[in-house]
C-alpha cells in the first residue's frame, strides 16, 4: 500500500521531508525523487499498517515536514544569537587559555 505526495521545492527543502521520513520509519518506507519545482514523495507503508490507519499517517507526516522544515528556519534565523550565547557561557568558565 502506498501513497504519492508532492511538496513544492520552493516552499520545502528536502533535508525536511527527509527527516519526517527517519520519523516515520517504524511505518513506512519513503522514495524521495526531486525535480525542477516540486519533491515528489511516494510512501510506501509497511505491511502491519492497517487501511483505516493511512490516511492518519499521511496527514501526520504532511504535519511533521513542515515541522522539521521550520525547525531549519528557526535554526538558521537564530544562529548568531544562540552562538553569541554559547560563546559568552564558555568565557565564564575559566576554559581558554591564561584565565
Amino acid at each position: 500500500m502506498s501513497r504519492t505526495l508532492i511538496f513544492s521545492s520552493l516552499v520545502y527543502d528536502i533535508a525536511a521531508i527527509k527527516k519526517a521520513a527517519y520519523r516515520f520509519s517504524d511505518v513506512l518506507s519513503i522514495d524521495i525523487t526531486p525535480h525542477s519545482d516540486e519533491i515528489e514523495c511516494v510512501l510506501h507503508f509497511l505491511p502491519d499498517v492497517k487501511e483505516g490507519q493511512v490516511d492518519r499517517f499521511v496527514a501526520a507526516f504532511k504535519n511533521e515536514v513542515l515541522d522539521q522544515d521550520l525547525r531549519s528556519i528557526i535554526a538558521k534565523e537564530t544562529e548568531a544569537i544562540r552562538n553569541a550565547v554559547l560563546a559568552h557561557a564558555l568565557s565564564k568558565t575559566g576554559l581558554q587559555e591564561g584565565e
